[in-house]
């Protein structure tokens, strides 16, 4: 009985010894980036910052382009919104713009248009896509060019026609977004993805392609000075 009540003390003075260790370290908890404006631009823990989603939950993510400025346009804060959504923030910006492709690969097609966009029809396409969750081919593509963006790709979309049944078949009139990726420029086709499946139709070049494809025109976005261009 004695050599238990021994036993039972030693036990006791481990445990309360340990207990005083481990609440008596300190614990080292890192410090949130702090982000300051100052004279427009915007500074990461006193560093400038370009080309890149920044925030914080609780003040709000948004968009800083090339020349260090905080971007409001709606479809570029609708855009930052999608990928916080859809992507990991701790993720490559390569593998957080394939799981923003499989996103909105997710909505669904509807038909809007029977004739290829102009610069300025872009900007409404993706704020009605980011909006209402649907529309057609160059909705896709004006949407994913946005999201493209606010990764820190350069991005375009490209309008033409494309066709799957074979070389008699004509082409049907189809958009696109494509990305600048290291050197080169790769598609990124959402509409035609969600009908083919079996294909990879994400960040693959235009000589990749598995379908017969033309492109017409593109229309290139530009972000300078918190403005967003088409041309």
């Amino acid at each position: 009985m004695e050599k238990r009540r021994k036993l039972s003390k030693k036990i006791i003075r481990v445990l309360l010894t340990f207990m005083l260790l481990v609440t008596s370290m300190a614990v080292s908890v890192p410090a949130a980036p702090r982000i300051t404006i100052r004279d427009g631009k915007v500074y990461q823990n006193n560093k400038p910052v370009t080309n890149k989603i920044v925030g914080s939950k609780a003040k709000g993510y948004y968009y800083v382009d090339k020349t260090g400025r905080k971007v409001n346009t709606r479809e570029i804060r609708q855009a930052v919104d999608f990928v916080m959504r859809n992507s990991k923030a701790g993720d490559s910006r390569a593998k957080r713009l394939k799981a923003c492709y499989r996103a909105l690969q997710a909505y669904p097609y509807f038909g809007m248009t029977n004739r290829a966009p102009k610069a300025k029809n872009l900007f409404s396409y993706a704020r009605y896509m980011f909006s209402r969750h649907r529309g057609d081919c160059y909705y896709y593509a004006s949407t994913m060019a946005y999201i493209a963006r606010v990764l820190g790709y350069d991005s375009r979309v490209a309008v033409g026609g494309v066709t799957a049944r074979g070389p008699a078949a004509p082409l049907s009139l189809h958009g696109w977004c494509e990305v600048k990726y290291g050197k080169s420029w790769r598609m990124l086709d959402c509409s035609m993805q969600r009908a083919h499946h079996d294909r990879n139709l994400c960040l693959v070049t235009r000589k990749k392609y598995p379908f017969r494809l033309r492109c017409d025109k593109v229309y290139t976005m530009t972000v300078k000075k918190a403005k967003v261009k088409w041309s």
